[in-house]
């Protein structure tokens, strides 16, 4: 897993084809309970948490089996992301902050060429400085839930086991 991200990924190879890696991850998560921690739809699952665990920073994982160049082999992507309501605000806040960046740097640079005092450059330094508050929240939030991220990896490695996707 990459340190800086805003979505922490990390890769798996399956020694199986796609299809019989799906098979078989979905035949075990098919038996999983509760069903609302587990939501299995074809090559997409999800892992959540239960609700006496939640915070509001917590995660729910996301994975995925994609085709591969090697034969009888595939790969599982596995993504944190925070609640999808939580995940629709702050990229909200990060379309927001950027677009208030791009037109003031725009507006700025008009009014410093035609030899105007550039207070469009005084609206993008705040800008900037809230997007970069926002990107630093977001780590501080992952810190705050990396339990919760070793949770919710050690249901995928045991479902992958009981799968016999991976071995020991």
């Amino acid at each position: 897993m990459s340190g800086l991200s805003i979505r922490p990924t990390f890769e798996l190879r399956i020694d199986f084809s796609k299809a019989e890696a799906i098979r078989r991850f979905g035949e075990v998560m098919k038996d999983k309970k509760p069903e609302s921690l587990y939501v299995v739809h074809g090559e997409y699952s999800e892992f959540h948490l239960e609700d006496h665990l939640h915070r509001l920073w917590s995660p729910h994982l996301s994975v995925y089996f994609i085709d591969i160049d090697a034969p009888d082999a595939c790969k599982l992507i596995g993504r944190y992301a925070p609640r999808p309501n939580l995940w629709t605000l702050i990229w909200i806040f990060y379309l927001a902050l950027f677009c208030c960046i791009f037109f003031a740097v725009l507006f700025g640079g008009s009014q410093w060429m035609l030899g105007h005092f550039p207070w469009g450059w005084v609206v993008a330094v705040p800008s900037a400085i809230l997007y970069a508050m926002l990107f630093l929240a977001s780590q501080i939030g992952q810190s705050l839930c990396h339990d919760q991220m070793d949770l919710l990896r050690n249901r995928l490695d045991q479902a992958l086991l009981e799968a016999g996707l991976i071995g020991q």
